[in-house]
């Protein structure tokens, strides 16, 4: 008969994230630092460090973006704020009144575009002499 308790999640400590990553323990400690909002390791109660497989593909980010793109470590920063902010619901999912407010500066920027291309398109029907 098969277990169908949910089992604990795998946990790593560094030499193991050093290992699946290539990343040197000394730069996974000194990322942890430089991105506390994203790399928080679990720390036991003996104070050791773990990793869950979703901080270990935290570090994985950081090492493509840092070591294969060529990101700075600001530029690396902004990009998995980016990244963290196309993968959260909205605010406007869950507030009507925010959901409106975008929807009016939306049709608002399209109306402005609208205009401006209506008026370049006038201008130069007039200096061509139409």
């Amino acid at each position: 008969m098969a277990n169908t308790a949910a089992s604990p999640e795998i946990m790593y400590s560094i030499s193991q994230v050093n290992a699946l990553t290539g990343v040197p323990k000394s730069t996974i400690r000194f990322w942890e630092k430089e991105f506390k909002d994203f790399l928080e390791p679990i720390r036991t109660a003996g104070n050791q460090r773990r990793y869950d497989r979703q901080r270990v593909e935290v570090i994985e980010k950081i090492n493509q973006l840092v070591n294969v793109e060529g990101y700075t470590l600001e530029g690396a920063r902004r990009k998995l704020r980016n990244l963290v902010e196309q993968e959260e619901p909205s605010r406007s999912d869950s507030d009507p009144n925010a959901r409106i407010s975008e929807l009016a500066e939306t049709m608002s920027d399209y109306l402005l575009q609208k205009l401006f291309e209506r008026a370049r398109t006038e201008e130069a029907r007039r200096s061509n002499g139409f």
